[in-house]
């Protein structure tokens, strides 16, 4: 990638994904709290030999409907309904084979699915509370910076920032969004996003916006949302777990030693020991 990659950078999705950088998922590849070691970061991010990573349905129609939310002038040209054929026939097969040369490098979707992703959007920016946060947003704003305590060049991508600097949001599509999405919170780490990432933008500008909003829509009827903003004490606990992660990323990168689980022996501790339910 042929340019500085500091401070803000234009780029497209694909370009910051595949682009140098430790980013906020990047962290999530070496967390123990997820069962991962250095090894399954450099195995993830580092082995010259590891074959590609094929999307699944979920993050496919995830990422179609953070386009017809987030940047909605650009689903027509990046999102296309698939045609309402089986690849049966010898026929149905050549106008399929035709139909995705036509849209090479879109996102195609089944037909119920993409009607599902308008609904969706629309649903979203109909919502009394959630529409206008998104109606003064700049989107997908990419921001690198390098770490003055391990020197690593470490990255984000906002999904939205607000054009007068007060809020930033994160889209998340999830399967519940009430208390369900609390624990996916919990699960997928979501509490070290909104400390890494205003932290980028505080060493680069000297601020960062006021509040940090997660807006989770369910991916199917009736769609309901949840607004949700991250609290100081999630601020603290997701720098530490960051600055953690990032140290350990940055030392097996400087030893080129990249340990699994069996650095040493350990004792086996089975939860609930022996058919005895763990108290915890």
């Amino acid at each position: 990638m042929e340019r500085t990659l500091h401070g803000h950078v234009e780029m497209t999705n694909d370009e910051y994904h595949q682009g140098p950088g430790v980013s906020k998922t990047h962290l999530d590849w070496i967390a123990p709290e997820l069962d991962r070691t250095p090894l399954h970061y450099w195995n993830q991010y580092q082995n010259p030999n590891r074959e590609p990573e094929t999307p699944t349905p979920a993050k496919i129609i995830g990422s179609a409907t953070h386009i017809a939310i987030l940047e909605p002038d650009l689903l027509r040209q990046s999102v296309v309904r698939g045609l309402d054929v089986e690849r049966r026939s010898t026929a149905d097969k050549f106008a399929w084979a035709q139909f995705e040369e036509e849209n090479a490098g879109k996102i195609i979707l089944k037909p119920a699915d993409y009607e599902r992703v308008l609904l969706i959007r629309d649903t979203v920016h109909r919502h009394p509370v959630i529409g206008p946060l998104l109606r003064n947003i700049k989107t997908e704003q990419s921001f690198f910076t390098t770490d003055t305590d391990t020197g690593e060049l470490i990255k984000c991508r906002f999904d939205g920032l607000a054009a007068n600097g007060a809020y930033s949001i994160d889209l998340k599509t999830t399967e519940g969004a009430g208390r369900e999405f609390r624990w996916s919170a919990r699960k997928y780490r979501y509490y070290i996003q909104p400390s890494w990432y205003e932290d980028i933008l505080q060493d680069l500008f000297g601020e960062r916006p006021a509040y940090w909003m997660f807006i989770a829509v369910e991916k199917d009827p009736p769609y309901a949302c949840g607004l949700y903003y991250a609290t100081d004490e999630m601020r603290r606990k997701g720098r530490e777990t960051a600055r953690r992660d990032l140290r350990l990323i940055a030392e097996c990168r400087a030893n080129g030693f990249w340990p699994d689980f069996a650095v040493e022996a350990q004792p086996l501790e089975i939860p609930g020991q022996y058919g005895v339910p763990d108290a915890a």
